[in-house]
């Protein structure tokens, strides 16, 4: 698979409103240092497609946490306002706290927090994190009702960090085809969707389920091309809800129309709620198999070309 960088700091490669951010090796939409210094990339884009795919999860941030805020009004209703812990307890010192407050918990508004570790004697405990937990509040300071959205985007494989180099050095990138701007060899996992994301809402999903205060259920951002995998893989056969405890809502964004020079607007393409045990059932007893016997004609096709 061949893999073209589409997006470098925000920008398309070598835009001049990106050199700043690249020097210092920041990230233009969270005011922070880059989560992914050595190659800098937002997103790629594939030979075989002219769509570019997000692959840094801090890109899923731009307009201010725009995607934030879009969730926050999903769960919550208009006329929400976002706030720090530490801007909550400023606010209700005050009194000005309201129920439009809603506390924000994640990487860049605090901190994250971790979900309980499985029974005591679990084989290979570990602490799990939501990317964001959000939690109206009352006047007085206490939680009215929270929700919590993961955010994920797409690991590459392979390796691109030529393309980088030349960036970073303020150069174009031509391959070794001679095509400019050039690409890599180098993919995008979508297995990962299989080994990894699907178990981990499902899990997170249900340890949601159990909480009183959770009226809303889970929230899963990602680019719309993970969106599409995931329905595929879990069949495009699943019951649709409103949200609610126990269900996960699955939203997706892409990256809209590209200024003449500028950074790409992040736009909302989609939605799909349904249950926690939904998504379980259909990961676990897939409707989207191949034809029977399918392995056994590809050993025979195979047999038979060598003899």
């Amino acid at each position: 698979m061949a893999l073209s960088v589409s997006e470098f700091f925000g920008f398309t490669p070598l835009d001049p409103q990106a050199s700043e951010y690249v020097q210092n090796v920041q990230c233009p939409f969270v005011g922070s240092d880059c989560i992914k210094p050595s190659h800098g990339a937002c997103a790629v884009r594939q030979i075989t497609s002219d769509e570019a795919v997000i692959c840094c999860p801090n890109r899923m941030y731009a307009e201010n946490y725009g995607m934030l805020e879009d969730v926050a009004t999903e769960a919550f209703g208009p006329g929400v306002q976002l706030v720090a812990p530490d801007q909550a307890s400023i606010l209700r010192g005050e009194g000005k706290l309201t129920d439009k407050h809603v506390c924000v918990f994640g990487r860049y508004f605090g901190r994250e927090l971790p979900l309980p570790k499985p029974m005591q004697g679990a084989a290979g405990q570990r602490n799990y994190y939501m990317d964001w937990i959000l939690a109206r509040l009352l006047p007085s300071g206490e939680v009215q009702d929270l929700t919590a959205l993961e955010v994920q985007t797409i690991d590459t494989t392979g390796n691109y960090s030529d393309q980088a180099g030349c960036y970073f050095n303020g150069q174009s990138f031509t391959d070794p085809q001679g095509r400019t701007p050039g690409y890599s060899n180098a993919g995008l996992n979508w297995e990962n969707v299989n080994k990894r994301i699907l178990p981990q809402l499902i899990y997170k999903g249900h340890v949601l389920r159990r909480e009183r205060l959770c009226s809303k259920g889970l929230f899963f951002v990602c680019p719309h091309q993970v969106y599409e995998r995931i329905r595929e893989r879990l069949g495009n056969h699943l019951h649709e809800y409103q949200p609610g405890n126990g269900t996960i809502t699955f939203r997706s964004y892409g990256l809209g129309t590209e200024q003449t020079s500028g950074s790409a607007p992040l736009v909302f393409t989609g939605q799909l709620t349904t249950t926690v045990d939904q998504v379980a059932l259909a990961f676990t007893a897939p409707m989207n198999l191949p034809d029977q016997n399918v392995y056994e004609s590809a050993v025979n096709n195979a047999l038979s070309k060598l003899i």
